[in-house]
């Protein structure tokens, strides 16, 4: 049985034990609605503040990796303005030279017409060398990364439906009312590049870029095809020795025919004297892997390895295999076999060109589809930050209103509880 004691005041006691708790309780709520967090400190949630810093940690990065992406798509525009105007001059130079390709002009006017197209390629090497983003060359090949290999092939731009086209039946695949009955790449040489280029020096050699021109001749003694050929890269023009009778064929090493090409010749007459075909050759370039020339790496998102690699290739002359046109090139049997032949490497230049813009238009939907991703992980992830960290403002300001009214009520009673020992003194009257 407890009675008066002045020794110990277990009432005050007990009083200041909660009257404490309720005050460091009420500092707590204070701090949080001054910060608007219900976690402040490490003490207050342990393992809920690793795993809110973790969420908040990779929002942070998916942000920033936003930014990383709308650079990237920046650099990608500027690229993409750049390789814009290269196709504008590309067109010029390919007008110019269906210009020169008629035979009204004079051999003058070609070499004209070639200053022109002399001053469009410089341009076409400055843009690709000046283009930069922040200091990184865009188009000069520093950043083309891994190249695929582009095959060897053959188009033929121009064929002539003879006059014996419609009496001649097809016999095997082959049809005989065509000058080019048919055309077909000889040998595994053609997809390969160690040199060579036309006659019977081609044999064993591999293909190179060049223009084949069949033309139906009257030799005074017969009517024959004259095979005709301009290799692109050096301007050498070699005229075959060998004059080809109705359906007889060209083939590559033998009787002198040109480029790694078998050429079926259709049946001809007289009535077909003076028509042409054309025949575009293009050479295989292997895959092309530079260590010193890695690809744009762009950082898409949070986590490490998230990253987008885009390789963009040189666009100069060289690349695009058009460094050596010459429109005032000319044959005495073909005074615009040049300009044809340049018609056909800007229409090559022009594909790889597009392809190329084709490619960097997909990688800008790519950045643009991976910020939009990026952007509603971010969300996600703050949403879920926020239900772990954030305070519920209403619910802590119930318990700030509780808490001082407990503080108030505890320091009065704590007033009463030390006067208590005062009634002992009754005892002594």
């Amino acid at each position: 049985m407890s009675g008066l004691s002045i020794a110990n005041n277990l009432l005050a006691n007990n009083v200041q034990y909660n009257l404490n708790n309720n005050q460091n309780a009420l500092k707590n709520i204070v701090t949080q609605l001054s910060s608007g967090l219900r976690i402040n400190t490490a003490a207050d949630d342990p393992s809920g503040l690793a795993i809110a810093t973790n969420l908040q940690t990779q929002v942070d990065g998916y942000n920033q990796a936003v930014q990383n992406v709308q650079d990237a798509n920046n650099a990608a525009q500027v690229a993409e303005g750049a390789l814009q105007t290269t196709t504008d001059i590309l067109q010029r130079i390919r007008n110019l030279a269906v210009e020169a390709a008629s035979d009204i002009n004079s051999n003058n006017d070609r070499q004209n017409l070639q200053v022109e197209v002399s001053q469009l390629l410089l341009e076409v090497n400055r843009i690709s060398q000046n283009t930069n983003f922040n200091g990184q060359a865009l188009l000069d090949g520093s950043h083309a990364g891994f190249q695929a290999r582009q095959q060897a092939f053959l188009n033929i731009t121009a064929n002539t439906a003879l006059s014996t086209n419609g009496n001649i039946a097809t016999a095997k695949g082959i049809n005989y009312g065509f000058l080019a009955a048919t055309v077909a790449a000889n040998s595994a040489n053609f997809q390969t590049t160690v040199g060579g280029t036309q006659g019977l020096t081609a044999k064993g050699k591999g293909t190179t870029d060049g223009t084949i021109e069949l033309q139906v001749i009257n030799t005074g003694v017969s009517i024959a095809v004259q095979e005709t050929f301009v290799d692109s890269a050096t301007g050498t023009v070699s005229v075959s020795k060998t004059l080809y009778a109705t359906g007889n064929s060209a083939k590559n090493g033998v009787a002198n025919a040109f480029d790694n090409i078998n050429i079926t010749l259709g049946t001809f007459t007289t009535a077909d004297v003076g028509t042409t075909a054309y025949i575009k050759i293009s050479q295989n370039v292997a895959a092309l892997t530079n260590p010193n020339n890695p690809a744009f790496n762009f950082q898409s998102a949070a986590a490490e390895g998230d990253v987008i690699q885009v390789g963009i290739q040189a666009t100069n002359t060289q690349t695009l295999r058009i460094s050596n046109i010459n429109l005032a090139l000319s044959a005495s049997n073909a005074p615009s076999l040049g300009a044809e032949d340049a018609i056909g490497q800007i229409d090559n230049a022009l594909e790889r060109l597009l392809n190329q813009r084709a490619q960097l238009g997909a990688v800008i939907v790519r950045l643009n589809e991976d910020a939009n991703n990026d952007n509603i992980a971010a969300v996600n992830l703050q949403a879920s930050e926020s239900s772990i960290r954030d305070l519920n403002v209403g619910a802590a300001t119930t318990e700030f209103t509780k808490l001082q009214i407990l503080v108030q009520v505890g320091t009065s009673v704590l007033a009463q509880s030390n006067s208590n020992a005062q009634t002992v003194l009754g005892l002594f009257r």
